[in-house]
C-alpha cells in the first residue's frame, strides 16, 4: 500500500509557501521537496539501479529500499523486482506514489516490515542522513536468511549534494539554489546529537515572484554523515553480515558500495510488522 493520498506538491506550491511565510521551517524534506526532485541529476536513478542490480543474483524477487525518498530508484527497481520502499518523509512519499512506486511510512533504521526480503538496499542520501551501522542492522533484520544487502555510502558530502549554484524557473516563480559544505574539523563544523562528527550541508534558496517582484531567502541546514571503505565494512560486520565486500565506484566519485549476506543461521532478531 502506498503512503499518502494527496498529490505531490508542485514547484509553484513550494515557492508560494516560502513567500507566504519565510520564517517557517522549510527544507527539501518537506516544503521544498519539489525543488529536490528538480535537482536530481539526469541518469541518477538508472545508475543507482545498475549499481544495486549488478550485486544481486538472478533469483532475487523481493527487494526493500531503506530511505526510498522521492521514489526515483524505487520506481526503477520496481520494473525488475517486487520492490517496496520505506521513508519517514511524507512529502517524499507522495512523489513515490505519483511515480507508481510502493512505499510505506516508517523510519529507515526501523522499517515496519517482516524479515522476508531477498535483498535490501540503501543509497547515499539515506546513509548520509542516518548511521551506516543502524541501516545495516535494519537491513539484516529485514532480510530472510541468506538474503543480500547493498549499501552505497558517501565518503564525501558532495555525493549527496554537489556544491554550486543552480536556477530553477516556472511560469511565475524563479528559485536560485546555492549549495555549500562546511567540512568536519573547520571552525564552523559541529557534532551530531549522537556525538559523531558530521559535515554540514548548507543550502540557500532565493525565491522571486516574477509578477510582484516579491522575494524571500531561506536556508536549509543538515548534517551529512560520511564514512570510508573500512567504516562501511565495519558497519556490515557489526550488523552480523558475512561475505562482506566493499569497493569504490570508478564512475561515482565520493561513494563506496558494500555487499553482505545475512547468515543462514543467525541469532539476529527479526523486525515484526507494526500494527
Amino acid at each position: 500500500m502506498t503512503a499518502g493520498a494527496r498529490r505531490p506538491p508542485t514547484f509553484a506550491d513550494a515557492c508560494e509557501a516560502v513567500l507566504a511565510d519565510p520564517s517557517a521551517d522549510h527544507s527539501e524534506d518537506t516544503t521544498l521537496a519539489p525543488v529536490r526532485i528538480r535537482s536530481v541529476p539526469d541518469g541518477w536513478a538508472e545508475r543507482r539501479e545498475r549499481l544495486v542490480a549488478s550485486r544481486l543474483p538472478a533469483d532475487v524477487d523481493r527487494i526493500l529500499e531503506l530511505g526510498s525518498g522521492l521514489g526515483g530508484l524505487l520506481r526503477r527497481l520496481g520494473e525488475r523486482y517486487e520492490a517496496i520502499g520505506v521513508d519517514d518523509r511524507r512529502a517524499h512519499l507522495r512523489f513515490s506514489q505519483a511515480r507508481g512506486a510502493t512505499a510505506v511510512q516508517g523510519a529507515p533504521t526501523r522499517p515496519p516490515v517482516r524479515a522476508v526480503f531477498d535483498a535490501v538496499c540503501t543509497v547515499e542520501e539515506a546513509v548520509g542522513r542516518a548511521s551506516a551501522v543502524d541501516l545495516c542492522v535494519a537491513a539484516v533484520r529485514s532480510l530472510r536468511p541468506g538474503g543480500i544487502a547493498v549499501v552505497a555510502a558517501p565518503t564525501d558530502p558532495a555525493a549527496v549534494a554537489e556544491p554550486g549554484v543552480a536556477t530553477y524557473s516556472g511560469p511565475r516563480y524563479r528559485l536560485e539554489r546555492a549549495v555549500d559544505v562546511v567540512s568536519e574539523g573547520s571552525p564552523a563544523s559541529y557534532r551530531t546529537r549522537s556525538g559523531a562528527a558530521g559535515d554540514e550541508l548548507v543550502v540557500d534558496y532565493r525565491i522571486t515572484d516574477r509578477q510582484t517582484g516579491d522575494s524571500a531567502v531561506v536556508t536549509d541546514r543538515r548534517t551529512v554523515r560520511t564514512t570510508t571503505a573500512d567504516g562501511l565494512t565495519g558497519a556490515f560486520r557489526t550488523a552480523g553480515f558475512e561475505d562482506v565486500l566493499v569497493s569504490g565506484e570508478s564512475d561515482l566519485p565520493g561513494l563506496v558500495v558494500g555487499r553482505g549476506v545475512r547468515p543462514v543461521e543467525t541469532g539476529v532478531p527479526t523486525a515484526e510488522l507494526d500494527g
